[in-house]
């Protein structure tokens, strides 16, 4: 399999977080693209130009993370979307992923006016954002040690890539438990292997 990806995107985290838990990666070759330099190959593959991007063995394209994490459920375990608690663990994640999306729109959002952290829409997403947070601090998912899911891809992934990004907050400061999971989660191969750099 080949998986186009770049090196920030929360999304791409969510599929590599799943064929690391998974023990894919001897069989998905990464190969990191410029999604905003629009390079033939990934656009043949993707017509909107997004990662991450999956090319099957068989030759076909899959766009968007969760129809990926879909598709890579049905060839190995263990499930990102486990059928024991389902409900529980997709409340979880859900404040985690809209928040996921929240932060994405400011940076995309910071491409096209220098004004948008502050204007209406900017503001909005950075109060989804600590919203999403507050949520997780309320009702952490499971650590990585106990069960891989959906929940805990979406927690790590939201918390390392708003402090990533967003360097002059401090978004945990006044959540102690998110904190904690956080910490616990520290040193995790899948954790450690999928952080996002530049």
């Amino acid at each position: 399999m080949h998986l186009y990806i770049n090196t920030t995107s929360p999304f791409v985290r969510l599929v590599r977080l799943a064929i690391e838990e998974k023990g894919l990666s001897d069989r998905v070759e990464l190969e990191v693209v410029d999604p905003w330099g629009d390079p033939a190959a990934f656009l043949k593959a993707n017509p909107a130009g997004r990662v991450p991007t999956l090319i099957t063995d068989d030759g076909h394209a899959i766009a968007e993370a969760h129809l990926i994490l879909r598709y890579l459920d049905d060839i190995a375990g263990p499930s990102v979307f486990p059928s024991d608690g389902l409900a529980e663990t997709l409340a979880i994640a859900a404040p985690a992923l809209g928040a996921t999306e929240a932060s994405t729109a400011i940076i995309i959002g910071r491409k096209s006016s220098d004004s948008f952290d502050t204007d209406m829409v900017g503001s909005k997403r950075f109060r989804s954002i600590a919203e999403g947070l507050k949520r997780l601090d309320a009702n952490p998912p499971r650590d990585f040690s106990d069960r891989p899911d959906i929940a805990n891809f979406a927690a790590v992934t939201l918390i390392d890539y708003v402090t990533f990004r967003f360097t002059d907050r401090d978004w945990l400061a006044d959540l102690p438990n998110l904190r904690q999971w956080r910490d616990r989660q520290q040193g995790h191969p899948s954790v450690e292997a999928t952080m996002p750099y530049i």
